[in-house]
């Protein structure tokens, strides 16, 4: 990440496009147990390989096909045990979550994050304009004030 940060602190001075690496890519070279930046170079060596040679058999292959290898492949990303503790923790979370789910299939990727980061900006906007208010009470036999109503965190 610092080496991407630097490229495009340098690059901007020199007017070349901003580089960015997949995230997504770190996750397959994760579940793939990579270990060294070795396993982007054969992924990319083998891209090129593919692309260079390998695409005219591609070319009759069913969209539907395509469709299914790619919904194979992102389906170890989804974390559905991470979405339910993510329901029980805050609901609110898990709503941003779901608009941003569905905000990526059913629109674009820049609008299903955008959609996230909005419903985000309100929610730290109503956390911040809500005050606080609790009912104090005194410990018997010392000097200390606690809140007299205890509410359950999960």
């Amino acid at each position: 990440m610092m080496a991407i940060g630097l490229m495009n602190v340098i690059g901007s001075a020199t007017s070349c496009c901003v580089t960015a690496g997949a995230f997504s890519r770190s996750a397959v070279n994760h579940n793939a147990g990579a270990k060294t930046a070795v396993s982007n170079i054969i992924m990319s060596v083998t891209v090129m390989v593919t692309l260079l040679f390998l695409m005219l058999l591609f070319q009759y292959t069913p969209n539907v096909v395509l469709g299914a290898i790619i919904v194979t492949a992102v389906n170890g990303l989804v974390d559905i045990p991470a979405a339910c503790q993510k329901w029980k923790i805050d609901k609110f979370d898990f709503v941003v979550m779901l608009c941003a789910f569905f905000g990526v299939i059913s629109v674009s990727v820049q609008d299903g994050l955008a959609i996230a980061v909005g419903i985000s900006i309100f929610k730290i906007l109503l956390q911040v304009t809500r005050r606080k208010t609790v009912v104090l009470g005194n410990i018997p036999g010392t000097d200390i004030f606690r809140n007299l109503i205890i509410t359950r965190k999960l």
